[in-house]
């Protein structure tokens, strides 16, 4: 055979080849095309259980990291809660540590260093002033201080509340995490068509969800995905029910925070502003206390100004701070008083300027003064109606917009105006910004339309938030009608005279303290210690050897006379003598009220207590009278003494004015103050007339003291003590003084009618005591007139004058 053979070679053999190809062609393609598709089926199982096993670990996978993240997430929720509430609690804490300080400043001018104790009282009008400003300041100081006690409690409380019970990591439960994990196994029990899907040929379907309406499976996207994937969906993501996010919606935290913080944010504002309100009162007051101070204990000028500025700038910068817009619509007030106010304290120290001067207190100078109060008072009342505008809330009926580092809060908040960039209040927020997500509301939320369809939840509304306005309502309206009671009693006081309604204070003269500068009563000798310490004076020795040599001297010399009488040998006391009263027929003015009586040559005066009004007879037995007026005299009568030289007066600004001569033809008896040291103050009755020597002598009888004290003028124009008397009545009846016989014989006239006449130089002389008759009378002041007698001013019934004088007297 040719390797080559033609194309007749061997025909027959390849006839019956080709004759038996079929039978074995087609068995070898059946073969062929099995094992081919057994080979894909093969191939289509490892890669969809490849896919399956993938999508296993990514399940296992995705639920872990979305809890992880959903608890990442909620700790960052919790963070929020604790931002939020330590905001509140760090300013209530820190208006604590201030109201702290606040209290013993307030309480610095209230008790401790309270006007009136190491010094002079002031004007009644600035004491109006300072009283209901740091009062206010006190009300105010409280009401913050608790305001600010609720805010940090009830925020602190409603923190915890929603930490413990809302705002919760969500951490997956066994159950769950079983649910999560899948076996290899579990591919055996998914479908036929997921198990042998030929990848490319046959995709796999869109993502589906049951439609609830029609009840049929539904695409939803156009993303294609096994159906073990619809199941993980349906098994883990089902969610719980919830709302489905969207771009109005919020974190439920942020929702159920604001919500709480409905319950002490008004708290948080109105402690706030209370700290305002606090110190314009506080400074105002510390600026009046301080001028009052530097006024009647240094008595001196400048500095008062000095330190009212430093005040008045302090005032002026922290309303300047805080008020930073209008207050409501409608107001009340509508000028910015807060403009004004500050200086209140300017007009002040200008008032005491003119009412601690050396000017005459001339009525000129006496209306400036109550004319600037008045000034005063007005301004302070209009800040007290502007309070209440400035602090009353704004109610809003819509949304305002949201600013970047700007002041904003929900319009459920009527947050006042006034304050809105000084309360500095963080809300949550209502909206998310673009691009954030809650991952905590989309594992909750429902899927499909019926999420859609639940609403959002919103934040519980609290019924009593507003109730901090109304209580620091009533604080403001409280200033208001403390304002309005002060500015009554200075016009009834203005009109009535000052401080007349009240007693006078003890043995240190206080008032009017523009006429009466407190000086120590005991120890001053003219210019000497007047700048010591006001209610130390007397209690202080001297560092001068000059001054303690003085006061040596001045001791002994008071000392000698006691020791030669007690030296002395005694002497047998003279029974007193007594006399009757009886009434004589001066016929004296009908409106005419006398309290004083003195005698001079025979005639009478008689003198009204107030105003200075008097009468004069010639003599007991005259019955034609002479009305005539005191003038240049200030304050209430306390004694007269009438002789050669003149008429003495003792007035209740503790000085003495001298009347020369006799009334004028006009009716007026012209009087001047005489330049002398004050006698000493806090008496019930004094008594005043010149002895041989010209010298005056003055007998004062104290509160609570059962004795008169008998004061000498010295040369240089100060009261020496002289020596002591016992008082023959009892303590607690009242009595008139009086001095006779060139201040020799002292003479005591007592309310119950009884008059005792003794000469003061010599104990053992005779003593007249006359008997009042038992007429229904009231008795006044007495005196001594010609033949060794006595004279008793009363009135019948409190009303008529009536003039007694003594007869003979019998032992």
């Amino acid at each position: 055979q040719s390797t080559h053979p033609g194309p007749a070679t061997f025909p027959s053999r390849v006839q019956i080849r080709v004759g038996a190809m079929p039978a074995i062609a087609m068995a070898a393609v059946a073969a062929e095309a099995t094992a081919a598709a057994a080979a894909a089926a093969k191939g289509a199982f490892g890669y969809n259980r490849a896919n399956y096993m993938f999508d296993a670990g990514m399940r296992w996978g995705r639920f872990n990291t979305g809890y992880s993240m959903a608890m990442a997430q909620t700790s960052q929720y919790r963070e929020d809660i604790d931002d939020l509430t330590e905001l509140t609690v760090t300013k209530a804490d820190t208006y604590h540590t201030v109201g702290t300080i606040c209290f013993v400043l307030n309480f610095q001018l209230i008790m401790a260093g309270r006007l009136g104790v190491h010094g002079p009282s002031p004007p009644g009008w600035l004491m109006g002033l300072y009283w209901t400003n740091i009062c206010s300041a006190l009300m105010f100081l409280v009401t913050f201080t608790w305001m600010a006690m609720h805010a940090g409690a009830r925020a602190t409380a409603g923190a915890a509340y929603l930490r413990t019970r809302t705002v919760r990591l969500p951490i997956p439960t066994p159950k769950m995490l079983d649910k999560a994990r899948v076996t290899g196994n579990s591919f055996e029990k998914q479908r036929i068509q997921d198990m042998f899907r030929i990848p490319f040929v046959f995709p796999a379907g869109q993502e589906s969800a049951v439609d609830e309406a029609s009840g049929r499976r539904e695409p939803i996207s156009d993303r294609r995905m096994p159906k073990w994937y619809d199941d993980e969906v349906e098994e883990l993501r089902k969610g719980d029910g919830g709302p489905a996010p969207s771009p109005t919606s919020v974190p439920e935290h942020f929702e159920l925070y604001r919500g709480l913080q409905q319950e002490w944010w008004c708290y948080d504002v109105y402690s706030r502003i209370g700290i305002l309100f606090w110190f314009s009162h506080w400074l105002t007051s510390a600026s009046l206390y301080s001028m009052c101070h530097v006024f009647t204990e240094l008595r001196l000028l400048w500095p008062a100004w000095t330190v009212t500025a430093c005040f008045v700038t302090a005032h002026w910068g922290i309303l300047r701070l805080d008020i930073t817009s209008k207050p409501r619509e409608g107001s009340l007030m509508c000028l910015p008083i807060e403009k004004i106010v500050p200086f209140v304290p300017v007009l002040a120290v200008f008032g005491m300027s003119i009412e601690y001067s050396i000017l005459d207190p001339t009525p000129f100078w006496q209306d400036l003064i109550y004319t600037v109060s008045w000034i005063c008072y007005a301004i302070q009342f209009a800040w007290a109606l502007r309070l209440y505008d400035l602090a009353a809330p704004q109610f809003r009926d819509k949304e305002s917009p949201e600013h970047a580092g700007d002041a904003w809060s929900p319009m459920e908040w009527p947050v006042p105006p006034a304050f809105s960039q000084a309360v500095y209040l963080v809300s949550a927020p209502k909206y998310l910004e673009p691009g954030q997500t809650c991952l905590t509301q989309e594992m909750k939320a429902a899927k499909g339309q019926k999420g859609q369809n639940i609403p959002q939840r919103k934040a519980n509304e609290c019924s009593h938030s507003m109730l901090p306005w109304k209580l620091f309502r009533g604080a403001i309206i409280t200033s208001i009608s403390m304002w309005v009671l002060i500015m009554f009693g200075r016009g009834f006081e203005q009109i009535n005279g000052e401080r007349f309604l009240l007693k006078q204070e003890g043995r240190v003269e206080r008032w009017p303290s523009h006429m009466q500068p407190w000086m120590a009563p005991w120890t001053r000798k003219g210019t000497r210690q007047e700048n010591c310490h006001a209610g130390g004076c007397d209690r202080r020795l001297s560092a001068g050897q000059n001054q303690v040599a003085s006061l040596a001297q001045r001791l002994m010399a008071a000392l000698v006379p006691l020791v030669d009488v007690l030296d002395a040998p005694s002497k047998k006391s003279i029974a007193p003598q007594f006399a009757e009263m009886q009434k004589v027929g001066v016929q004296w003015p009908s409106d005419f009220r006398p309290a004083f009586l003195t005698s001079h040559d025979g005639m009478l005066a008689a003198f009204e207590r107030e105003g200075g009004r008097g009468a004069l007879v010639q003599s007991v037995s005259a019955k034609d009278f002479t009305a005539f007026k005191l003038e240049g005299i200030d304050g209430q009568i306390l004694a007269t003494t009438w002789d050669k030289s003149g008429l003495l007066v003792a007035t209740s600004g503790a000085g003495l004015a001298e009347c020369v001569g006799a009334p004028g033809a006009d009716g007026t008896w012209a009087c001047h103050q005489l330049a002398l040291e004050a006698l000493p103050s806090g008496s019930k009755a004094v008594a005043v007339a010149r002895q041989s020597s010209n010298l005056l002598r003055a007998a004062v009888a104290f509160e609570g003291e059962d004795s008169v004290v008998l004061f000498d003028l010295t040369q240089d124009g100060t009261w020496d003590p002289a020596g002591e008397v016992k008082l023959p009545v009892a303590g607690s009846i009242s009595f008139y003084l009086s001095l006779a016989k060139q201040a020799q014989d002292l003479i005591i006239s007592s309310a119950d009618g009884a008059v005792i006449k003794r000469t003061i130089s010599d104990s053992s002389a005779h003593k007249i005591v006359a008997s009042a008759p038992g007429t229904n009378v009231a008795w006044h002041g007495a005196c001594g007139i010609s033949g060794d007698r006595v004279a008793h001013l009363a009135s019948e019934n409190g009303v008529v004058p009536m003039l007694f004088v003594t007869g003979a007297a019998r032992s």
